[in-house]
């Protein structure tokens, strides 16, 4: 008897847990047209401005930790804005039961931190940038300088040539 009573409220316990599994927002379906199709929904929406709408088609629990409130945080917004719709297809998604996307947040935050590696390979010290345009300026001023004063001694007046100063010796011409 007492075997029973266990192996009842074992089953009941294995009962339970199905049960709140299922409630949840695991992938159950990864047919690549309808997560492509919605998709393509969710980010057409959020490029709009209709987030409300477009938070719609994630799981709540995505969408919780998008959102401050009612509002979505900035970071998510641009990564929406730098997803090309010609890469969904390629994006590891999938449907839950009620037909919502799963896995738009790891998408979002893979997107975000190739954004900020990128940055950080980009940013330069802006102190080198300035030392390297200041000698780049020196160098282009002084170089207009020799070309002038090789210009002015190549460059000599009528004046100079026929009726130069003959106690100074001619310059011969090779």
């Amino acid at each position: 008897m007492l075997r029973l009573i266990s192996l009842i409220s074992l089953l009941a316990v294995f009962a339970l847990m199905s049960c709140a599994s299922s409630k949840s927002s695991k992938p159950v379906n990864r047919d690549p047209e309808k997560v492509n199709d919605k998709m393509i929904d969710f980010v057409n929406q959020a490029k709009a401005g209709f987030w409300k709408e477009a938070m719609e088609h994630i799981t709540p629990e995505e969408s919780a930790e998008m959102m401050d409130g009612n509002q979505v945080f900035q970071e998510y917004k641009d990564a929406v804005n730098r997803i090309r719709l010609t890469t969904i297809k390629n994006m590891d998604l999938a449907l839950d039961s009620k037909g919502r996307l799963v896995g738009v947040l790891a998408i979002l935050e893979e997107s975000n931190n190739m954004f900020r590696a990128a940055e950080e390979k980009i940013a330069v010290d802006p102190s080198k940038l300035e030392d390297l345009s200041v000698k780049r300026q020196k160098a282009e001023e002084e170089a207009k300088k020799k070309a002038l004063e090789a210009h002015a001694e190549s460059e000599k007046s009528e004046w100079d040539i026929y009726y130069g100063d003959p106690s100074k010796p001619a310059e011969s011409e090779d």
